[in-house]
């Protein structure tokens, strides 16, 4: 056995339904090592910890199962259908020379011997409910009534992903009544303005920018909220933004109600955790990344010119750091992650004096929540502000780097130069043109796949959840595992 070599594909686990797990390898050819799963109460630990996601039977009575109208098409197959105990696994990164420990050999009930081993690393591992339609639903199509609701900040994608919920459960599931909730949370209180949603009416609307329902900030009221869904015979909540739906998953749980909520994370900063990207996030940095071109054209058409372009990204700087990486004229950088200091050795000015002798122009990119530390203490930072949603207002990073830049480099740059020539600053801020563009092909797909994902996953009884890539498989995450939490560039590793 010590001569075979195991390969482990980690992107779709089947998983054995009760007992605890064990592994065994099994020699099936002479020249090939496969690896089975054993099911037995006196082994080690469960290899994997699938993190549950909430069901309406838990909480209901009388729950009924229906058949998925997609099951009942004759092309398409059973194994199209996602299995009760298919997951992916949260890490897939390994250490190669992880040892396994070998214990007693054992004969399978065919008369197979193998050998039963714990694997050290992978003992209750994390993994995640793999997404999928089910090959049994929840809900009854013909009576299920479902609402839309996009909260907080614009973001590139939300009308797709409107579009494509109301598609999913129109085209597939033959769910006919669709509801839109205008305005964010706030709109629940106004079941008179909710907008009726088909095919004909979201055709188009990936093209467009924005949100067709509108959004805004604050304005949660759960209790009022879960009241209106009963009201109006909601039993399927698609929420997009704001931060929310966790609270109406669980009045709704504690009220015993047969409604599934289902999220589709947003954020234009990619500063969700666990999941690979947030939808947006590709089309933001694209934007980003042409008004970093723009800021290195102005710059390259004076002496001394310097283009200083902000981002958005209040705490978390991807856009700033991906649309910098992939202009490749960025100079300087500047996340929330990363302190900075302007004077002295490997301060920025230095830097950017030494770019601008060589290169006679130099670009800056600056992420919103960059230097807020740094203006405090140089005075420069105004009293604490915070919007309808409890965000603190940034104090202005762009305009005070700019400022401080051309004090510091005038001086310098003149005695340089043999015509006096001193600083020539241009300024760029797309940040609304950043949030408020059509998604591009990448995200728009992305938005499809959530978008879908969220409906089969609310069809088949599941509450409480985010759909999201978790590396590159569809998953569904308990929203209590990325609530509150934020994912931040790793600046301790390049990968």
């Amino acid at each position: 056995m010590a001569k075979n070599r195991l390969f482990l594909q980690f992107l779709s686990l089947s998983l054995l339904p009760t007992a605890v797990y064990s592994w065994a390898f099994t020699s099936l050819h002479p020249r090939r090592t496969s690896l089975i799963a054993l099911s037995s109460v006196s082994k080690s630990s469960e290899l994997w910890n699938v993190e549950k996601v909430d069901h309406i039977s838990e909480w209901t009575t009388n729950h009924e199962s229906y058949p998925n109208p997609l099951s009942l098409k004759d092309k398409i197959p059973s194994s199209w259908f996602v299995g009760v105990d298919d997951a992916v696994a949260m890490n897939v990164k390994i250490d190669a020379h992880e040892t396994i420990d070998v214990s007693d050999d054992d004969t399978d009930e065919d008369g197979d011997e193998h050998t039963t081993v714990g694997h050290r690393g992978g003992i209750n591992a994390e993994a995640f409910i793999l997404a999928g339609p089910r090959a049994e639903i929840s809900f009854d199509p013909s009576t299920s009534k479902a609402a839309i609701v996009t909260c907080g900040g614009l973001c590139p994608g939300l009308n797709s992903v409107v579009r494509e919920v109301v598609m999913c459960l129109s085209r597939q599931y033959g769910v006919k009544d669709i509801v839109g909730i205008p305005k964010g949370y706030r709109g629940f209180l106004y079941p008179e303005e909710w907008k009726s949603l088909d095919e004909g009416g979201v055709q188009n609307l990936h093209n467009q920018g924005g949100s067709m329902l509108g959004s805004s900030r604050g304005g949660h009221d759960t209790g009022a909220i879960v009241d209106s869904l009963v009201n109006e015979g909601i039993n399927l909540l698609f929420v997009s933004g704001g931060g929310g739906a966790s609270k109406i998953a669980e009045e709704v749980k504690r009220r015993g109600l047969a409604i599934s909520v289902a999220c589709i994370p947003k954020t234009i900063d990619n500063d969700i955790p666990l999941i690979d990207r947030t939808f947006g996030f590709e089309t933001a940095c694209e934007a980003a990344c042409e008004a970093i071109k723009v800021a290195n054209t102005e710059a390259a058409g004076f002496p001394f010119g310097l283009g200083v372009v902000k981002v958005m990204g209040r705490n978390s700087g991807f856009i700033a750091m991906h649309s910098s990486l992939g202009s490749c004229v960025a100079d300087l950088c500047l996340v929330p992650e990363v302190d900075f200091y302007l004077d002295g050795k490997g301060g920025i000015v230095d830097h950017l004096y030494e770019r601008l002798l060589v290169n006679d122009k130099a670009v800056v990119v600056v992420a919103e929540g960059a230097g807020q530390k740094l203006m405090a203490e140089l005075g420069a930072a105004g009293e604490e502000v915070k919007d309808a949603s409890g965000n603190v207002l940034l104090d202005d990073v762009g305009p005070w780097l700019c400022k401080q830049l051309k004090q510091r480099l005038d001086e310098r740059l003149e005695e340089a130069s043999i015509h006096g020539d001193k600083l020539t600053l241009k300024y760029v801020d797309p940040s609304y043109m950043v949030r408020g563009v059509p998604p591009n092909t990448a995200d728009n797909l992305y938005c499809l796949q959530l978008a879908h994902n969220a409906v089969h996953g609310a069809m088949a009884g599941l509450s409480n959840f985010i759909v999201g890539s978790v590396n590159t498989k569809e998953c569904y995450v308990p929203i209590s595992m990325v609530a509150n939490k934020r994912n931040v560039i790793d600046t301790s590793h390049q990968s």
